[in-house]
């Protein structure tokens, strides 16, 4: 294997730290014993998959990280999650420098930078966290910290169903923020640091990057405005039925109050995949949850540790599609400018199917262990499931909680365990997520164009 190509030494790394997780997660001392008394062998099957999904960032555990897990067991999955987090940001900047023009005079940041600058910012932005929230449960707001800015998505079970559930979880939803906006936005705040370690340095002076950046940032801050105006009109009251019994729905709150706790879940959907509200049938509308899964098949911007097409990408393919419509680059990058388009939209259209694949799966699955009274999901229920699964998200109606429950053990009513067909499934629907924009990239920069006649000497090919 070539470390050259950054989707396989992290396809490695990520199977490595996964294995050494699930090891660790089935000694005695991660679980309380009450949660694995009914089968170790499912015990292992649940080991495996809540270290992948951890390491993937999707959140989704089949045991509670607050009730099941010990201190041992919660920091076994942060450790994980932020390893896997590390590596997807270090293999992300490596697949965006091959992907720059031969000639390059500027390569992008070392990975190794990345990750420095990920672990710092985080420190920083941690610090102030658990300053702002008090130092009274250091362990336990330390793992919320954590989970908010490497979007790992758990950490907000004690928050769901709260009255005053937006003023609890806003410091969360601002971390993920902070972590939706990727490395090329964390090296402003250490430049310095940003600049160590490299050949030569940034491609801009730092006043002209931040202009650069300011329209992804300012268009990403505007798309989430946008989406919680969006949930706040699916969540209006239904006629008078809504103005009946006073509850903690959003539905059952004014306006006012429903965008405040709008914007707070969806970033911290968008940022860490974190739930802030009840997304039971009952509580949360079709047209919400098709709005949560539209932000998680997003993402944050490119070089976060969010799952998705990311935002950056998306704008790329938006690109892409107005240049098919007429419009095309006129200055010596266009073939650079077009191989960016075509990864945005082949990202796009890949997760999109990805996301399909995965959903009809989890029915079909779904239909072949549920009883017979049981009730089917809706479409936006198992799009949810399925668009957390794929992009990285612990938003769930239910559904992945059914296919992998422990009412699937074998016992009176079925001869055999029917568990294990739901999990692998969503394993590799888990790892295929992760990925995909990897492969995309890596397979783009390998069609590396010609050096523009412009350059002055011979262009040297990326070596690491």
């Amino acid at each position: 294997m070539s470390l050259k190509q950054p989707d396989l030494w992290f396809l490695a790394a990520l199977l490595l730290i996964t294995a050494g997780g699930t090891v660790m997660l089935g000694q005695t001392g991660a679980t309380c014993p009450e949660a694995r008394h009914l089968s170790y062998h499912r015990h292992y099957w649940q080991s495996a998959f809540d270290a992948l999904s951890a390491s993937c960032g999707v959140g989704l555990l089949t045991y509670s990280f607050q009730e099941d897990y010990t201190p041992q067991g919660r920091w076994i999955l942060t450790t994980l999650g932020m390893a896997g987090a590390a590596l997807f940001i270090a293999a992300v900047a490596h697949a965006a420098r091959r992907m720059q023009p031969a000639d390059a005079r500027v390569r992008g940041p070392h990975p190794l930078t990345v990750v420095i600058v990920f672990v710092v910012v985080q420190v920083v932005a941690g610090s102030v966290f658990l300053l702002a929230t008090g130092l009274e449960h250091i362990p336990e707001n330390s793992w919320r910290a954590i989970a908010a800015f490497s979007s790992l998505g758990w950490g907000t079970e004690v928050v769901v169903g709260q009255e005053e559930a937006a003023v609890t979880a806003w410091p969360l939803a601002l971390l993920a923020w902070i972590g939706a906006l990727g490395w090329p936005v964390w090296l402003l705040v250490v430049p310095r640091l940003g600049r160590s370690g490299q050949r030569e340095s940034l491609p801009f002076p730092l006043p002209r990057l931040g202009r650069s950046l300011a329209l992804p940032c300012g268009s990403y801050t505007l798309m989430l405005l946008l989406a919680a105006l969006l949930i706040s009109a699916f969540e209006s009251p239904r006629g008078l039925s809504g103005r009946g019994q006073p509850g903690n729905t959003l539905s059952d709150q004014p306006w006012a109050t429903r965008y405040v706790r709008s914007l707070v879940q969806t970033a911290a959907a968008s940022g860490a995949g974190m739930p802030t509200e009840s997304l039971a049938e009952s509580d949360t509308s079709d047209g919400t949850k098709f709005t949560l899964s539209a932000l998680l098949l997003i993402g944050g911007l490119g070089g976060s540790a969010t799952g998705g097409v990311q935002w950056t990408l998306l704008l790329c393919a938006l690109a892409g599609g107005a240049a098919a419509l007429g419009w095309s680059a006129k200055d010596g990058t266009a073939t650079h400018v077009h191989r960016w388009m075509h990864a945005g939209l082949a990202c796009l259209l890949l997760l999109v199917l990805l996301a399909l694949t995965v959903a009809a799966g989890m029915l079909l699955i779904e239909n072949w262990t549920a009883s017979r009274y049981q009730p089917p999901p809706s479409f936006a229920d198992v799009l949810l499931d399925a668009s957390s699964v794929v992009a990285g998200g612990n938003l769930s109606s239910g559904l992945t909680e059914a296919v992998t429950s422990r009412n699937l053990l074998s016992g009176i009513r079925q001869s055999a365990d029917l568990y294990q067909y739901g999990m692998a499934w969503l394993m590799l629907a888990m790892l295929a997520g992760r990925m995909l924009p990897l492969v995309v990239l890596r397979r783009l920069g390998d069609t590396r164009p010609a050096p523009r006649e412009s350059s002055s000497g011979a262009a040297q090919a990326d070596s690491i």
